[in-house]
């Protein structure tokens, strides 16, 4: 009995030893295994935080190449529209002035058509005046009195009709005098301030500048009327024709101020600045 407690006395430290050792090594290998994966862990991070600066460094190298780009194409822009600008500014005030001609010859235009309607109408009474000359022809004539042999032979509107045929088809000395008939036989009559207006007209295309100024005077004494605006614009322009300054840039501001839309008033702004005048001066006192 007291060899077997001896004996397992002498036997328990060598297992323990044995074990404790088993556990040291076990631990020494499980530290080892944590170290193994730290290093390689930290390489993973090395590995990432290497590709991330590579990313970012990229990154930067496309944002300075992108606005290099945008700078050269900003500035290839600019240039281009320099350009085109340069080309379009003649074109454009080329295309002003071919506007200002197409609105004076609209108003031509409209004139000749208001004058062909009237000219149709002054038509239609030629053939009622026909009408009744073949009439009047079927009856005895009566011995014209005194007072009879005094009324114009033709009607107003036929009257007018052929003074204003004449000067369409460019018989300026006829068409001249027929309407200086016109305005004295029939001076009460809707056509006559017409009629005043082209007498004027014919002197002004003939250069008689003081002749023109006072028939142009003349129709402006007539009520307001479709001639009205045209007749105070070219005896403007015959004033200053006739070395009239003074007179010439006053009635062109009476001009702009009373007629503002007039296919005119972009001629009577350039005439008043030939004269060395305010051009805008109707314009102020059109505002008041």
């Amino acid at each position: 009995m007291k060899r077997l407690l001896f004996f397992t006395l002498a036997v328990t430290p060598m297992i323990l030893s044995g074990q404790k050792r088993e556990d040291i090594l076990s631990l020494q290998r499980d530290i080892a295994n944590l170290q193994d994966s730290v290093r390689q862990l930290q390489k993973s991070q090395d590995d990432k935080m290497a590709a991330l600066q590579s990313l970012v460094q990229q990154s930067a190298d496309a944002a300075n190449h992108l606005a290099a780009g945008l700078t050269a194409l900003q500035r290839d822009v600019d240039v281009k529209l320099n350009d085109q600008q340069g080309k379009l500014v003649g074109p454009m005030a080329t295309m002003g002035s071919k506007v200002d001609q197409m609105s004076d010859n609209f108003g031509a235009i409209a004139t000749n058509v208001q004058e062909l309607i009237r000219r149709m109408g002054a038509m239609d009474a030629k053939l009622t005046d026909i009408s009744n000359a073949i009439r009047t022809l079927q009856t005895p004539v009566a011995p014209p009195t005194p007072v009879q042999a005094q009324v114009p032979a033709m009607s107003a509107e036929t009257s007018y009709s052929t003074a204003y045929g004449d000067y369409q088809k460019g018989h300026y000395d006829l068409a001249l005098q027929e309407f200086v008939d016109y305005v004295k036989n029939f001076h009460d009559t809707a056509d006559a301030p017409n009629a005043q207006y082209y007498i004027g007209y014919i002197y002004f295309n003939n250069e008689q500048w003081a002749d023109a100024i006072k028939a142009f005077d003349d129709a402006l004494k007539f009520p307001e009327n479709p001639k009205s605006a045209d007749a105070l614009y070219y005896k403007a322009v015959s004033l200053q024709k006739n070395h009239e300054p003074t007179e010439a840039a006053k009635l062109y501001k009476d001009f702009i101020a009373r007629y503002p839309t007039n296919v005119h008033v972009a001629d009577a702004h350039r005439n008043l600045r030939a004269l060395g005048m305010d051009s805008s001066a109707g314009a102020k006192k059109r505002s008041k």
